[in-house]
């Protein structure tokens, strides 16, 4: 919760005055995802959009002692906990007339990218194959779930805590494709994998 209030603080601060409401959630949790759609259902009966942003990248080591616990644990937070939270949250959304869910994936997902040379090799393999592994998530809920409008969404390379502030792009210049596709009218952009690059003006296609 303190980290969610931090964060309302920056978002104040850059003259947003929207109301916000935190919502503690550990997303390898069952009980934890469970009371947040309860907690959601409370405030609000419904839910429009549902951002999956959570995710994990562990080094494997030289020795490779701990791919085991590498592959288990990326897996568990980046595949096993997103398709928790969508089928716990997808009744609250069913009652919204235009519901979508933006999982946020990585340019790491697109097998084009990756085997036509366009990517270097990646520094956490179990990472990349997990975000291919979370498209395939995506795609597979949008088949079962028509109603629903289900996007990925490939941030590009930003500086975050995540990757050490290596990256590139601005957290704001990243948001920019997930704010596009959540306030975008019904059915303006399909059922994909996005991006916005800085010299866009929309997002565009990315190759699965």
């Amino acid at each position: 919760i303190e980290n969610g209030e931090l964060a309302i603080e920056e978002l104040r601060k850059l003259g947003v005055q929207s109301k916000i409401d935190t919502v503690q959630l550990d997303v390898t949790s069952e009980s934890s995802v469970k009371g947040a759609e309860q907690e959601v259902r409370k405030q609000y009966a419904r839910l429009d959009v549902l951002i999956n942003n959570a995710g994990t990248a562990i080094l494997e080591l030289p020795d490779g002692s701990n791919i085991q616990e590498s592959y288990a644990q990326t897996f568990n937070t980046n595949i096993t906990s997103v398709a928790l939270i969508m089928s716990i949250f997808l009744p609250p959304m069913k009652t919204s007339s235009d519901a979508r869910i933006i999982n946020v994936s990585s340019a790491r997902a697109s097998l084009h990218l990756s085997s036509t040379g366009d990517l270097p090799p990646s520094r956490v393999i179990s990472y990349s194959v997990s975000k291919t592994a979370f498209n395939a998530l995506t795609v597979e809920y949008a088949k079962a779930e028509p109603t629903v409008a289900f996007y990925a969404a490939s941030p590009g390379h930003c500086k975050t805590a995540f990757n050490g502030y290596r990256g590139t792009k601005d957290p704001l210049d990243v948001a920019k494709v997930i704010v596009e596709l959540a306030l975008a009218e019904k059915g303006e952009f399909q059922n994909g994998f996005w991006q916005m690059e800085s010299h866009e003006k929309e997002p565009s296609q990315v190759p699965w």
